[in-house]
């Protein structure tokens, strides 16, 4: 079993450790580090913690997941959703996904993008309402799917 709660600061470091084991094999199928999720710094997610949402999923006691939503001036952005590697499989991925879109206050779109040499992304997002609205190249060997759905005050359209 593992709980969802809000991330507390001392959680931070943890979340940024959980990103760089998740995202590592992202950057080694991509031939890249130059990868946002691992190039975030500490601070930047502390900032998060304090000032946007920021969930993690925890078992005993250790974070085994963490999701991000960013507050824009026309959405919100997920960041970094990420689930330990050991981990991943057991729900908490869609788990964390529902707490968060539960947080967003009603009416919002929610964005986010995802690289598709991870095969499994667009489908894990498409499952959960998110829709594929543009593709993008942003350096050679990265190709993005950029990703979005509103939330209405009566739950998702």
């Amino acid at each position: 079993m593992f709980t969802i709660r809000s991330a507390q600061v001392a959680d931070a470091i943890f979340m940024r450790d959980l990103q760089q084991r998740a995202f590592a094999e992202e950057a080694r199928r991509c031939g890249t580090r130059e990868i946002p999720p691992l190039l975030e710094d500490l601070p930047a997610i502390v900032r998060d913690v304090e000032h946007q949402i920021a969930l993690v999923a925890a078992r005993d006691g250790t974070v085994i997941g963490c999701v991000r939503a960013v507050r824009g001036e026309e959405a919100f952005t997920v960041r970094a959703l990420v689930v330990h590697p050991t981990c991943q499989g057991q729900g908490i991925g869609s788990t964390l996904m529902k707490a968060l879109e539960a947080a967003i206050p009603a009416p919002a779109r929610i964005e986010l993008t995802t690289n598709t040499a991870m095969e499994g992304n667009v489908p894990f997002y498409e499952r959960h309402g998110y829709r594929v609205t543009e593709v993008s190249t942003p350096i050679p060997g990265i190709t993005l799917a950029h990703m979005s759905k509103y939330i209405d005050i009566a739950g998702i359209v």
